[in-house]
């Protein structure tokens, strides 16, 4: 009887292990859901964006004006802080914190604003007023969404930090994520 208490010792060890990680498995899978919607808003956004940006080129030239093209910009680096970030999450590494996606979109924001100002001559009031109506629509998905991903971000980062995850999770392979 002396002898099963090392088994059983580490039996409940090991079912607490396996216990933990599937706790915080699924919370980084709750974070990784609402980022995708985040991310579908972000896509949203960019896509009016460079159909706006297309209606508003001359037709006489297809470059489009100066406010198009740091509309363009913007949206860009937003595309491409979403792909880094995707990469370093499914990479799971500890690497660089990726963009700052919060501040991509207040830019692209900014961008489009004054993009909707230097269009109103160049484009037609029609189009132009559809295309405010669909980037109002996807903008107005953007804050929940954002919330939501941060929410869950804080939710996971408590737990990785939490005593008994904390021992583990470093090992298991969780590290923090950096919110939006």
């Amino acid at each position: 009887m002396s002898q099963a208490w090392p088994w059983i010792a580490g039996a409940l060890a090991v079912f607490w292990i396996v216990g933990l990680h599937n706790r915080l498995m699924r919370l980084r899978a709750v974070v990784f859901e609402t980022s995708a919607v985040f991310e579908r808003a972000m896509q949203a956004l960019i896509s009016v964006a460079r159909e706006a940006v297309a209606q508003a080129s001359a037709p006489q030239s297809d470059a489009p004006s100066p406010a198009g093209t740091a509309l363009l910009q913007v949206a860009g680096a937003l595309e491409q802080g979403m792909r880094d970030r995707k990469t370093k999450r499914l990479a799971r590494t500890k690497a660089h914190a990726p963009a700052d996606l919060g501040a991509l979109w207040a830019q692209l924001q900014q961008a489009w604003l004054a993009f909707a100002v230097a269009a109103e001559g160049v484009c037609d009031p029609a189009a132009l007023q559809s295309l405010r109506e669909r980037w109002d629509a996807a903008d107005g998905q953007g804050p929940l969404a954002r919330v939501a991903v941060n929410h869950a971000i804080a939710d996971y980062d408590a737990a990785i930090e939490q005593a008994p995850a904390a021992w583990v999770a470093n090992t298991l392979g969780f590290h923090r994520v950096p919110p939006l």
